[in-house]
């Protein structure tokens, strides 16, 4: 399957279940940054935005940041989040060392772009997998059991999940794994809650929060061909009668 992505964070929601091809923006990393000063942190103008930030209305906006943000997955990609270094990613861009603090605050809003764009990308392929019109509990145990598959086998993902993984880039993995999931699935939850299906009490946003945090729960357990049945069978009997009113 071609490789996606997900430049500024727009996603498409015409394959979302339940969406009746409404489209969702969301916007991962803020794009709020300045430029490094030398020897100290980013200088930030007082009592208001930064004059040194770049402007999300200028054409060359988007795709200087997605071009960094394809950079910066790359690396991951291929030697792990440790191996990220604002230099290397500047000069792969063609773009000098302070020019990153224009587009990203810090290493970790734009190694939180990368992750978000990584999820974003298993989610559309699970979502393709199932069908446009998967039921809400289909796509909450097959999909979420995919989906973690998936988590598992990517490199992006597991060097922000393996124990040597220090406490700062495990946060970006959370909050990423977050921004991620809410337009993939936040959309169902909404038509799920129309057409009554959502059990009472239970709302949109409730339902996306302890979704997101069963998700990042079950990261930490091995994932491999031979749970994928017993894991199914959890999500069944433990996930589905939390959220749907089946």
């Amino acid at each position: 399957m071609a490789r996606k992505t997900f430049h500024g964070n727009v996603v498409s929601t015409d394959m979302i279940p339940g969406t009746m091809n409404r489209r969702t923006q969301t916007t991962g990393a803020t794009g709020r940054g300045v430029p490094q000063a030398t020897g100290g942190t980013p200088p930030r103008a007082m009592g208001g935005a930064s004059p040194w930030k770049a402007k999300p209305d200028n054409p060359e906006y988007l795709a200087t940041r997605a071009r960094m943000v394809d950079a910066a997955e790359e690396i991951v990609r291929d030697r792990g989040a440790g191996a990220l270094r604002l230099e290397s990613l500047a000069e792969s861009v063609g773009l000098h060392r302070s020019s990153v603090y224009r587009y990203f605050d810090s290493k970790e809003e734009l190694l939180t772009a990368v992750v978000v764009q990584a999820t974003l990308r298993l989610g559309h392929e699970v979502i393709e997998a199932l069908g446009p019109d998967a039921p809400p509990e289909r796509f909450l145990v097959e999909g979420l059991a995919m989906a973690l598959t998936g988590i598992a086998n990517d490199p992006v993902h597991r060097s922000l999940h393996s124990p040597s993984t220090t406490e700062a880039v495990a946060r970006v993995g959370g909050r990423a794994l977050t921004e991620g999931l809410r337009p993939l699935v936040g959309p169902m939850f909404v038509t799920a809650a129309d057409r009554g299906v959502l059990r009472e009490g239970v709302t949109p946003d409730l339902a996306l929060q302890w979704l997101q945090i069963v998700a990042v729960g079950l990261l930490r357990i091995p994932t491999g061909d031979g749970r994928s049945e017993e894991l199914r069978e959890l999500l069944e009997l433990m996930l589905v009668p939390a959220l749907l009113a089946i």
